[in-house]
């Protein structure tokens, strides 16, 4: 049976704390059920081990811990999950929840689906805030500047959500202008 904690994770030179309940780690990654505030859960992510500073389990993560078993939140890990390579997580990520986040050493985020990858980086086509997705965005993301990778969470369903609904938007709209 899987041990049930939160965990508190500081990494390098970033400001605020990673907090989640625990799933699984292997010697490169931890996998969390991520816990953005209080007693609420969002979505998973995977954390870089390399970028970890510190974990810790402060006095009030007890309270946070009952309050999440009362809730019924479980450990069990994402359907058909295993660890593997950046390049084989982010396919997981993409195949089954159809968009991810990642956030490199400067804590920016990016949002999108996996382009191509070689032996040292991977591009992604980058989803913007606006659900706008850029096919030819160019930036090359470092295997090893890579702190986290999030899945399966509201704001990453939502803009899934968006992006869709703008699609159908523009096909209609397309349809009605070759039909005139």
């Amino acid at each position: 049976m899987r041990p049930y904690r939160v965990e508190y994770v500081q990494l390098d030179s970033w400001e605020a704390e990673l907090v989640g309940l625990w799933l699984a780690e292997n010697e490169q990654w931890l996998l969390l059920r991520n816990i953005p505030g209080d007693y609420v859960v969002d979505g998973y992510v995977l954390v870089a081990k390399s970028h970890i500073v510190g974990r810790k389990a402060p006095a009030g993560r007890k309270q946070t811990e009952q309050v999440l078993k009362l809730k019924g939140i479980g450990t069990d890990l994402p359907e058909s999950f295993a660890f593997g390579s950046v390049v084989e997580l982010l396919r997981y990520a993409e195949r089954h929840f159809k968009l991810f986040q990642i956030q490199d050493e400067e804590e920016t985020c990016f949002c999108g689906q996996l382009r191509d990858a070689d032996e040292t980086s991977f591009r992604i086509n980058s989803l913007s805030p606006r659900a706008e997705l850029d096919l030819n965005y160019d930036l090359r993301f470092p295997f090893d500047e890579l702190v986290t990778i999030e899945f399966g969470n509201d704001y990453l369903d939502s803009l899934q959500l968006l992006w869709h609904h703008k699609a159908r938007r523009k096909w209609k709209i397309d349809q009605r202008s070759q039909s005139n």
